[in-house]
């Protein structure tokens, strides 16, 4: 016997979950908190410190050990437990590299969403002996994982355990999907030139007396070199401001799901357009204004 979940898809392909073992989800989550919490204890730091870290190199090699390593090692956990889930003839099955597992749908009595979503938003399959299955299922959208065992057999009491404040949060996060903006290498390595290039050129102007004073007085690789340094400091910088916003924008969407259900779509909504718009308008405006004024 066994199982798995599922997201808005179960045809023959099956769709992609993690299937965590307890002991490991938990370690994911540790690591998830950590890389996400380093992030806003650096704006702290940054904002409130009289002596924040200003050498480029020593900001690299903090955001590496205490961002990219634990977020990294959360993303390794994920793809050793990585699965792909179907709900057909009957029955939920899960599929792993060395390993296939099936539940009759009839078996399940109960679908209980996690009640804090780390690593991600999940739920736990209680099972006709009244444990539990041995995998938490990481999955985008529990409900579709519900209808399609409802779909197959499963009894509609399933749906019940879907009346939480917390499957509402992550039903109106699918309504707001990513897009193009939020990807990572144009979010936080191309658009990071928009505050790079004009603060390496007033640098230059202030140091060196022209936009390539630098290139002028120790060469090529010297001038490539710190424009190098100026393009990290300000991708590690856009990456903490990112963290920080979003951090709020969670807290509202989560606080909205709870209080105000029947509004928890169109707060996310709202919630993530100005985020982008702060991103991606907020920032030039305010350089415009810094180097104006």
């Amino acid at each position: 016997m066994a199982g798995a979940g599922g997201s808005q898809e179960h045809g023959a392909a099956g769709a992609e979950v993690v299937a965590y073992p307890p002991a490991w989800r938990a370690g994911a989550a540790v690591l998830k908190v950590v890389a996400r919490g380093s992030l806003l204890v650096t704006a702290g730091y940054f904002l409130w410190s009289d002596n924040p870290p200003t050498n480029p190199l020593r900001q690299m090699r903090l955001f590496g050990g205490l961002f990219v390593a634990p977020e990294l090692a959360a993303w390794c956990i994920a793809r050793a437990f990585a699965a792909k889930v179907r709900v057909a003839d009957g029955a939920l099955v899960l599929e792993q590299r060395e390993r296939r597992t099936e539940i009759p749908v009839g078996a399940i009595t109960a679908v209980e969403p996690w009640l804090v979503p780390l690593p991600r938003g999940g739920l736990r399959l209680r099972l006709k002996s009244g444990r539990h299955f041995t995998q938490g299922l990481a999955v985008t959208d529990p409900v579709a994982l519900v209808d399609a065992l409802v779909a197959e057999g499963a009894s509609p009491d399933l749906r019940a355990g879907l009346d939480r404040r917390i499957v509402d949060y992550a039903r109106a996060r699918l309504t707001c999907p990513a897009g193009w903006l939020e990807n990572p290498v144009l979010k936080f390595v191309v658009y990071s030139l928009v505050p790079t290039l004009p603060a390496f050129r007033l640098h230059q102007f202030i140091t060196y007396g022209g936009t390539f004073g630098e290139y002028y007085t120790f060469g090529l690789e010297a001038y490539l070199l710190g424009l190098g340094l100026w393009w990290a400091s300000w991708s590690l910088g856009l990456v903490i401001l990112a963290a920080v916003v979003r951090a709020v924008v969670e807290v509202v969407a989560l606080a909205a799901a709870f209080a105000i259900p029947s509004y928890a779509v169109g707060v996310r909504r709202g919630l993530e357009i100005a985020q982008r718009v702060l991103y991606y308008v907020g920032i030039p405006a305010w350089l415009f204004l810094r180097f104006t004024s």
